[in-house]
């Protein structure tokens, strides 16, 4: 029985080691990678001073509410969730063959952590996450980036939106295809009044993982978004 025990855990220890090279082999690999990407990505059509700060802070109180002070990755700020903007850069801009849950998501959080967040400052993050944000298909396209996504849903350039639309294209970004402000107009009308709230500061998230805000709901108590599963 010892034998046995002994050697489950020499079998435990070598998956551990594998596992352990295989994720320096990526974060390895990422670096390799790192300089052609930015290089790429170096003239973003669309700018952090376009938008203006108001704007800016707006995003990332919904987005990322700790961009400015964590490096990459975030597991404390109230309304956080899973996922930083500098880890959603890192899922557009190193998995181009697609993402998957599990080991995946490591990889994003180490190459977040220790490629991207070093390699590039927070306004050039914010300029890359402006160009490269996904808001789902419309009518078989891809829409990327906040300036074709007002033109897209709105018929406008980006600089053009009211703070009402520009609430409404955040207001996406949890969920791109099932906050639509015109196949879904009432499920994003909701969660940008969601949104709203919380920006005038009349209510709060609930935890690290409440990207919902029920604390922002109707006054009688009774959500109303989403009306379908996102």
């Amino acid at each position: 029985m010892r034998q046995w025990a002994k050697r489950g855990a020499m079998a435990a220890a070598a998956i551990i080691l594998l596992l352990l090279a295989w994720e320096a082999f990526t974060v390895i690999r990422a670096r390799s990678r790192t300089q052609a990407i930015l290089a790429a990505n170096a003239h973003p059509a669309t700018t952090i001073d376009q938008i203006g700060a108001r704007r800016v802070a707006m995003l990332l109180k919904v987005e990322d509410p700790g961009f400015f002070h964590h490096h990459g990755v975030d597991f404390s700020t109230p309304g956080q969730g899973a996922t930083t903007m500098t880890q959603s850069l890192v899922k557009r801009l190193y998995f181009p063959g697609g993402f998957s849950p599990g080991f995946a998501k490591i990889e994003q959080s180490l190459i977040a952590r220790f490629v991207f967040d070093p390699a590039t400052t927070k306004r050039q993050q914010l300029d890359m996450f402006l160009n490269l944000a996904s808001f789902g298909n419309e009518q078989g396209r891809q829409v990327t980036g906040f300036a074709d996504a007002a033109r897209t849903f709105f018929g406008k350039p980006l600089a053009a939106l009211d703070d009402r639309q520009f609430i409404s294209l955040v207001a996406m970004l949890i969920a791109p295809n099932a906050l639509d402000p015109v196949r879904h107009a009432g499920d994003n009308a909701e969660r940008a009044r969601r949104i709203m709230a919380l920006l005038a500061g009349r209510c709060r998230p609930r935890g690290v993982t409440d990207v919902r805000y029920p604390d922002c709901a109707t006054a009688d108590g009774k959500p109303r978004w989403p009306a379908t599963p996102l």
